[in-house]
């Protein structure tokens, strides 16, 4: 492998690990579940886990009641089959007539302000979820919910005590139980939201607590706060608004699109000035080469023609791998966008053209015959592939065709001068082939947002090379240079030695420039 070969190499795998680096320190974003989201989502998941081997008192009946029972029985059988216990009756009635205890003496602060303002019934019915599932502290004159698990850990010593280590089931039976159990929910991450509200979440009615913007930069990070919350408000804003209907939803993300778009034009702005910069430096560049004929294979000319490229660039600022560096840029962007789509409380009631947007798309392949509006998910990934591939192809072609037309094809075969259009190409691809990777185990909300965003990059590109082409025509008219401009009209049979003969003209248009 030749020297130049190793460099472009070497670029090639920076910048493969940068695109790594981002995507991993951009994926890390926090859930925006509180403790007593947590709690609400267990809830709706395994409803009241004291009333499985004794006949107790629940909190209120709900439309969840048999799912509730049905996921609770699976529960106890997958334990069961791994060797443990069931809880006993003791056991069962003694924790749960401490949750109702703990619900009646906690239910005020659901109420009055402190940790909700809902009415009494609704107050009464999340103190009971948290009972069961969190706990409640006070520190510092603050009080809160605490972590999943704290109330049943103390009722838990309690009990031991109170009943006997026989009566109670082992240590390693509630290991087991609270892993089985959090992973009921752990992919469940629809919480944000501005505004306490009641939220249909996999058929069932959950409360989920408001946060604050001051909340999601103290409490969940600066990414969350800056870019990922004010995404889900959008979302939040215009679906509630319009009535949480599947359009209204389609509207949202639409608008997320649009800003996240708006974000990331900087990276456009920069390639196009980049672009310009390079063609305009290009007549310099071939000098040079002319001036190091030998530089392929001359050491001493290769390193001085590189230096003397390098001043040149320098001086005209030209930094031809700035446009690839805002292209990585952009990860964190589209990471906060999938983390507000997957986070929007909003997002996850209602359905579009019967399909919830929450649903993953190869849910809607592998599971068609059981998912509501699967034939909806898997056209709205095909629709999505199919645009992603035309808006990649499009740049592709508009960063080809300038290359060819516009004198730069020089710069790019020399080996010695910088040329990123390679490297974009493949980076493109690389992009391509994740998007369509990642758009089938995403939610198809996601889908949506790359279908929207694609069409805008196609719309982006056309705009952009219109731009050029009349900057171009005014270059021309305020200047009289039409070299640039005759780059298009060339073309095998005007070239000299093409050995193809030429067209005859009456009236010798050959006299007459090439840019008209």
């Amino acid at each position: 492998m030749r020297k130049h070969n190793h460099r472009w190499f070497k670029r090639l795998a920076v910048v493969f690990s940068a695109f790594v680096a981002i995507f991993f320190l951009s994926s890390c974003t926090t859930s925006f579940c509180s403790p007593q989201d947590q709690a609400n989502q267990m809830y709706s998941y395994l409803g009241n886990i004291y009333s499985e081997s004794v006949d107790v008192t629940d909190s209120e009946p709900n439309d969840n009641t048999s799912l509730q029972n049905q996921n609770r029985q699976t529960l106890y059988s997958t334990l069961e089959s791994n060797g443990y216990a069931r809880p006993t009756k003791e056991f069962n009635k003694f924790m749960n007539e401490k949750a109702l205890s703990f619900a009646e003496e906690n239910k005020t602060l659901f109420s009055d302000g402190t940790l909700g303002s809902w009415n009494d019934q609704e107050a009464y019915e999340i103190a009971f979820h948290v009972a069961i599932y969190a706990g409640i502290t006070t520190e510092e004159g603050t009080t809160k919910v605490t972590a999943l698990w704290v109330n049943y850990d103390q009722w838990y010593d309690e009990a031991s005590d109170a009943l006997g280590l026989a009566v109670v089931p082992s240590e390693s039976f509630v290991s087991a139980f609270k892993t089985q159990a959090q992973a009921l929910i752990s992919g469940n991450t629809a919480c944000i939201t501005p505004d306490d509200g009641i939220f249909t979440q996999n058929g069932a009615s959950i409360y989920v607590e408001g946060k604050s913007w001051g909340e999601a930069f103290r409490d969940y990070g600066f990414l969350e706060g800056l870019l990922v919350y004010p995404f889900a408000y959008i979302i939040h804003v215009i679906s509630q608004g319009l009535g949480e209907t599947g359009w209204a939803q389609f509207l949202a993300i639409l608008c997320v699109t649009l800003v996240a778009r708006i974000i990331a034009v900087f990276s456009t702005f920069f390639q196009s000035r980049t672009q310009a910069k390079q063609m305009a430096i290009q007549p310099q560049l071939n000098k040079l080469q002319q001036k190091y004929p030998n530089a392929n294979y001359d050491r001493e000319q290769k390193q001085q023609l590189a230096q003397e490229q390098a001043l040149l660039m320098k001086k005209a600022k030209v930094h031809p791998f700035l446009p690839l560096i805002f292209m990585i840029l952009q990860f964190p962007i589209f990471m906060c966008v999938w983390s507000a789509l997957q986070g929007s409380a909003s997002l996850s009631s209602g359905s579009f053209l019967g399909l919830s947007l929450t649903t993953t798309v190869n849910t809607c392949f592998t599971n068609y015959a059981n998912t509501p509006g699967a034939l909806t998910g898997i056209f709205i990934f095909i629709f999505m592939a199919i645009a992603n591939i035309l808006s990649s192809s499009t740049s592709l072609f508009f960063t080809s065709w300038r290359t060819k037309n516009f004198g730069t094809q020089s710069l790019a075969n020399n080996p010695n001068s910088p040329n990123p259009n390679k490297t974009m190409k493949t980076f493109t691809i690389i992009m391509m082939v994740f998007i369509l990777i990642m758009g089938f185990s995403l939610p198809a909300a996601m889908g949506i947002y790359w279908f929207l965003g694609s069409l805008i990059s196609i719309l982006q590109s056309l705009l952009t090379e219109a731009l050029q082409t009349r900057a171009r025509h005014r270059t021309r008219e305020a200047t009289g240079d039409g070299t640039t401009l005759a780059a298009i009209r060339r073309s095998a049979h005007h070239q000299l030695g093409s050995g193809k003969k030429e067209k005859k003209d009456k009236k010798n248009k050959s006299d007459k420039p090439l840019w008209r």
